[in-house]
């Protein structure tokens, strides 16, 4: 169902002849600006409204940024909810990715490649900063070699992946400096953040053990 929402709107914008706000009623346009709310997000909800009011929505360039804030600002609070919450729902999201990549051609694959890419990254690479289990990781992998192979294209692919990387290291190195300072100017609170991560660390190495045994009895 998911899927088919998101396939359905990213048709629809795409196909529309005149400009797809003002075809909507007054209804549908606050069910809309009502849905930005749960991204938490009023430069998202802004940014919709700028484009959908330009009067120029017609143009292929300009369906794609309605596109790119609007379906891709769900893929990525999709993308976010996956970590947020347990496996089960990291499984749902991940095969939601799947199928709808599986309906876009190359170009379209383009526009969303970012939001969708990240997680999987995240969770391939080893950035997520809890355990994850095999089988999710194979998932992941999965997800992230079908989408390069039969949506995206290898070299378009290894672009969005090297940006990835690129972003997540920058955040990760701006992260480590901030962290320096505050040893110095805040020491106190340095000293608490290390000790709220290292009972994090502790707690992520017994699910590790706990998700190892499980993988082990699974087997046997």
């Amino acid at each position: 169902n998911i899927v088919f929402a998101v396939s359905g709107l990213h048709s629809v914008i795409g196909q529309s002849d005149h400009e797809y706000w003002s075809s909507l009623d007054n209804d549908e346009q606050a069910k809309f600006l009502e849905a930005f709310l749960g991204f938490d997000s009023g430069k998202v909800r802004s940014t919709f409204l700028a484009l959908t009011t330009s009067g120029n929505l017609s143009s292929e360039k300009c369906q794609d940024d309605v596109r790119n804030v609007l379906i891709g600002s769900l893929l990525k609070r999709m993308g976010k909810l996956a970590f947020d919450v347990d496996s089960l729902q990291m499984r749902i999201v991940f095969n939601v990715y799947k199928e709808f990549a599986s309906r876009l051609n190359q170009e379209e694959c383009r526009l969303y490649a970012f939001r969708i890419l990240l997680p999987l990254y995240k969770v391939c690479e080893g950035y997520t900063g809890k355990v994850i289990s095999d089988e999710l990781k194979q998932l992941a992998e999965e997800v992230r070699d079908g989408i390069r192979d039969k949506s995206l294209g290898v070299q378009m692919f290894v672009q969005v992946y090297s940006d990835i990387k690129k972003s997540l290291e920058a955040k990760r190195y701006k992260r480590k400096r901030e962290e320096k300072l505050m040893a110095v100017v805040n020491p106190e609170r340095n000293a608490k953040r290390k000790l709220k991560l290292a009972s994090k660390n502790k707690a992520n190495k017994k699910r590790k053990i706990l998700s190892n045994k499980m993988d082990r009895w699974s087997r046997s």
